[in-house]
């Protein structure tokens, strides 16, 4: 994605270029614009890596695509509530969007994982199909991974009703988020 983003400022960059060569004395107009280009890309991006930056890494969930109409997405939850999502296939937002969730939601989400008691799970439940997509749920404690779970197929139900519960519960910030984006009438 970096690398086409840079292809497409490059044609852009030696467009603008040779636009400048035609009269010396839009040099310095010409220079700042491209500046401008320059600086502009990697605002919107440190903006978000500020906001995490004092936040650690809680929960990662990954939903993986199958042959069919499986949800594929990622989503990196940190502690402050702030949420990273990736949206693959088969849902209702394919981009990357900063979600949050409020303060009693993540004090919800941090006593299900608590009850969950991820440390206990087995490291993969796994089926035999090829075609079966695999939920992962990578748990941290202190910025730090501690246990990722690979889910396919069985399992406890524990572990069945946490995943279905926060995959809900991501879907409905990502449906507010994508209903948020249509054009207003």
């Amino acid at each position: 994605m970096h690398r086409n983003n840079a292809n497409l400022n490059f044609g852009l960059y030696l467009y603008i270029a040779k636009w400048c060569r035609q009269s010396l004395l839009s040099l310095l107009p010409c220079f700042v614009f491209i500046l401008l280009l320059l600086i502009m890309p990697g605002c919107k991006a440190q903006e978000n890596t500020m906001k995490q930056k004092n936040a650690q890494v809680f929960l990662i969930f990954q939903k993986t695509p199958c042959f069919g109409i499986c949800p594929s997405y990622e989503a990196t939850i940190y502690e402050n509530g702030s949420i990273t999502y990736v949206g693959w296939e088969h849902v209702p937002l394919k981009d990357t969007v900063e979600l949050h969730l409020s303060a009693p939601e993540v004090k919800s989400l941090q006593e299900e994982v608590k009850q969950l008691n991820y440390s206990e799970l087995q490291d993969a439940y796994l089926t035999q199909w090829s075609d079966m997509p695999s939920t992962y749920s990578t748990f941290y404690a202190n910025g730090k991974e501690v246990k990722r779970v690979k889910h396919q197929e069985g399992g406890p139900e524990k572990l069945l009703q946490f995943q279905e519960h926060l995959h809900k519960r991501i879907m409905d910030l990502v449906e507010a988020e994508a209903i948020r984006r249509l054009p207003k009438e």
